[in-house]
């Protein structure tokens, strides 16, 4: 799991959070059963690899008026080194009264594992997947 060079993320997000750590296991718990962690640069990979970014995390507000939230990442799907298919998810909404910023995010960052997973079934190039609003 890496972040997108030039990424609009609040640096209190990466330093306390660890949304990329966080995301990365939730990614990994999800797909269990179709896929397996790898660290490798794609030229090295062989059969089908699915990297994903994450593009942008912002968020505003506090426990007591609740936290607004948008999420980005983008993913790719390749078959021995080259892509087959892409996908941009976004999370956006608005919530988790009394629970912390990092809590509320890394919830929403989960929550965009399944809506990847559902994507793998049907790989479809250019598609849009997660929640807004």
């Amino acid at each position: 799991m890496s972040v997108v060079e030039g990424a609009d993320i609040d640096a209190e997000i990466l330093d306390s959070c660890d949304v990329a750590g966080n995301f990365n296991t939730a990614l990994i718990r999800e797909l269990r059963r179709v896929a397996e962690p790898a660290q490798a640069p794609l030229a090295d990979m062989h059969g089908r690899v699915l990297k994903v970014e994450i593009v942008d995390a912002i968020w505003g507000g506090n426990w007591f008026i609740e936290h607004t939230q948008t999420l980005r990442v983008r993913g790719a799907l390749y078959q021995d080194g080259s892509r087959v298919s892409g996908f941009d998810g976004v999370m956006q909404g608005r919530g988790g009264g009394l629970t912390s910023g990092c809590f509320q995010m890394n919830s929403n960052f989960r929550a965009l594992t399944w809506h990847i997973r559902r994507w793998l079934r049907n790989p479809v190039d250019g598609a849009r997947i997660g929640q807004e609003g």
